[in-house]
């Protein structure tokens, strides 16, 4: 599978955008991986885990092809990970010749209902699929199986694991540490690649909906123990808020030496 990270921002993006804190001056004027916008990941370019704002800027700067998207999974609702306005552009006039109708897209069933309330009586090239957690999805080539992610407490926010043939991996986004039900889940899989959310940094204070640096490291050590991963597994954090104050080398002189890679938009990992 190749999996591109195409942003790596929580929600308010990196330099934020109404923001002129010492974090985001710095970022706009060092530029380059300290530019973050709003995250989802492409795999094998017809699968994509969210619709963020920004994925007509990832569309133009990764020189992706959305004609050809055949799968689309959300995580949740939140404005960052799913802007529903950008879903009226699959249909005609705005579109024309898609490679892979009806695109089909998956998610909780707060997404899925505000997508049929918004777009189903008209017909759109698209089918929708309510997910329940645990439950695998033969998508294609690829499986997805929704986890639960302890996020927002007013929906079932969803993280994934994500299979081939021969690998597989999980995508950890806006989640807090996990609760024993995804635990005992993930005790019982193998994954060859951690892609982890880490909105809150080396913040001293805690988040219940987002995990920090010394989250990311105990889920995985516990991954470790359980046997779901090997003791050197590529292990790389993205969703990052520029409340932590660092810049993309500082987090990576913080995170490298603990055998983390720090994402950045575009990435591109191989598994």
């Amino acid at each position: 599978m190749r999996i591109q990270i195409l942003g790596t921002a929580a929600a308010e993006a990196w330099p934020a955008l109404f923001c002129a804190c010492d974090t985001c001056v710095r970022a706009r004027a060092a530029g380059g991986k300290n530019f973050r916008s709003r995250s989802s990941i492409q795999i094998d370019d017809i699968y994509k885990i969210d619709l963020p704002p920004d994925t007509y800027h990832h569309v133009v700067t990764h020189g992706l092809d959305l004609s050809a998207l055949a799968y689309l999974f959300f995580t949740h609702s939140h404005g960052d990970h799913f802007d529903i306005a950008e879903m009226e552009y699959f249909r005609p006039p705005f579109a024309h010749n898609l490679k892979n109708t009806p695109v089909r897209i998956y998610g909780n069933s707060k997404v899925i209902g505000a997508i049929e309330t918004r777009h189903m009586p008209s017909n759109p090239p698209f089918e929708l699929t309510t997910l329940e957690p645990f439950i695998p999805i033969k998508a294609g080539n690829l499986t997805f199986t929704p986890i639960i992610a302890q996020h927002e407490p007013r929906e079932q926010c969803l993280n994934y694991v994500v299979e081939s043939d021969s690998a597989s991996f999980l995508y950890a986004s806006d989640s807090g540490e996990y609760k024993s039900d995804t635990l005992d889940y993930l005790y019982n899989r193998k994954l060859d690649l951690l892609i982890i959310e880490c909105t809150q940094g080396t913040m001293p204070v805690p988040s219940t909906y987002h995990m920090s640096f010394d989250a990311v490291l105990r889920l995985r050590d516990k991954l470790i123990k359980s046997g779901t991963v090997k003791s050197d597994v590529r292990t790389v954090i993205t969703h990052f808020s520029h409340n932590i104050g660092l810049m993309h080398d500082e987090f990576e002189a913080i995170a490298n030496p603990e055998g983390v890679e720090v994402a950045y938009d575009g990435i591109v990992l191989e598994v």
